[in-house]
């Protein structure tokens, strides 16, 4: 009977232990989703050994100001020269008293230019393709419509030129600059900063173009990123995404191509994910860029290609002629893959990393930036030419 009662107890107690430890880890990812990285990269680096691309602990870097770690990269400047004066408003050519009017008078195919100065009233765009130029310094700060972005665009064919954007933020976390719920949509010379989100789109945003620009500490709670695009087609090209932060990615893309090049994709000193998650996989180009893993990156892969479910039918990555630069305090991964069957082409990389990535082959690697003849941290190189 003794016996009998101690073997209840103690099934009960370990099927108390094994609740309490669930709930934990729930907790945990809930409320600090920093330590279950961390976890995680314990038993990645456990299993280093057999797996070839997952490296050692990079030497740690110094803590930087965002000041340091920008420094040594190009910074966005409007463009002044067809400036129409502080305060002004044009729809076609006419001008209107305010935001909310130009607006409401927005046709298919309508211009808006907006002069220099500081706007906090948002935009909501039904037309299509209408064109929102920034004559001057036009700076957006902390503007939101319905609850979810400054520039809500509902209509077809849009451009979005010369403006700053900055200090979005809303109630479930994923304020951006421009939130795209109709297609097709291209951002010229823009700077989105500051703000839980930069970009974001739905399923079917048609084709992305995001050109010239600058997009800056962005991201909040591993939710919300430099740049999320929920399917379509997305070209980023001669841009700056910098310094994710709250575990953002860089850039995110459920997209059926994704195409990035001439620009930069830095974590600098931003509290970051991955630079470049490609969560369902597709047609990948990555070519004449400079990647750099900062040291305070919470995730250990760099680039994320199908990981998550719904993958498209047709998958390629290609990883060509670009600067990368692994210097993650912790364990390092340039790829991690779930898509079955395809190979990478990861090749004609400079690559800086601690240890071979596993890419050697098809590569020049090199152990520290000073073999590289790069200069020290916290600077990064610029593009590619």
């Amino acid at each position: 009977m003794a016996v009998r009662m101690f073997k209840t107890l103690l099934v009960r107690y370990l099927a108390l232990t094994g609740l309490l430890a669930h709930l934990a880890a729930v907790g945990a990812l809930v409320f600090a989703p920093g330590l279950v990285h961390k976890l995680t990269d314990k038993v990645r680096e456990i299993s280093a050994g057999k797996l070839a691309i997952v490296m050692p602990d990079a030497e740690a870097a110094p803590a930087i100001s965002w000041d340091e770690a920008r420094a040594s990269l190009r910074k966005w400047t409007p463009e002044m020269a067809a400036a129409i004066g502080e305060g002004r408003i044009l729809v076609d050519g006419r001008e209107v008293g305010n935001l909310k009017d130009a607006v409401r008078q927005l046709r298919d195919g309508s211009l808006l230019e907006i002069g220099s100065g500081t706007y906090k009233a948002p935009l909501v765009i039904r037309a299509n393709g209408v064109r929102v130029i920034g004559r001057g310094h036009a700076i957006f700060d902390g503007a939101v419509a319905e609850g979810k972005a400054t520039f809500v665009v509902k209509g077809k064919n849009t451009t979005i030129e010369n403006i700053e954007c900055r200090n979005v933020a809303v109630g479930d976390g994923n304020g951006a600059c421009v939130r795209l719920e109709g297609s097709n949509l291209t951002l010229e010379h823009v700077y989105f900063h500051s703000s839980q989100q930069g970009l974001l789109t739905g399923r079917k945003p048609g084709d992305v173009s995001i050109r010239h620009s600058f997009l800056e500490r962005l991201g909040n709670r591993g939710q919300a990123h430099g740049i999320y695009q929920g399917g379509g087609t997305l070209t980023i090209d001669r841009s700056y995404v910098l310094g994710s932060k709250s575990e953002g990615h860089e850039v995110k893309s459920r997209a059926t191509r994704t195409t990035i090049s001439h620009s930069v994709i830095a974590s600098l000193n931003g509290r970051d994910s991955r630079l470049i998650d490609i969560s369902n996989g597709g047609v990948v180009s990555i070519t004449d860029c400079t990647l750099q893993q900062g040291p305070r990156s919470a995730n250990l892969d760099v680039i994320g290609f199908a990981l998550e479910k719904g993958r498209h039918k047709q998958n390629s990555l290609s990883v060509k002629r670009n600067v990368i630069i692994l210097e993650r305090n912790g364990s390092n991964q340039l790829l991690r893959s779930k898509a079955s069957g395809m190979t990478p082409d990861i090749s004609d990389n400079i690559i800086v990393a601690p240890q071979s990535t596993g890419f050697e082959n098809s590569n020049l690697e090199y152990r520290s930036r000073a073999e590289a003849k790069l200069p020290p941290a916290p600077a990064i190189p610029d593009r590619p030419a």
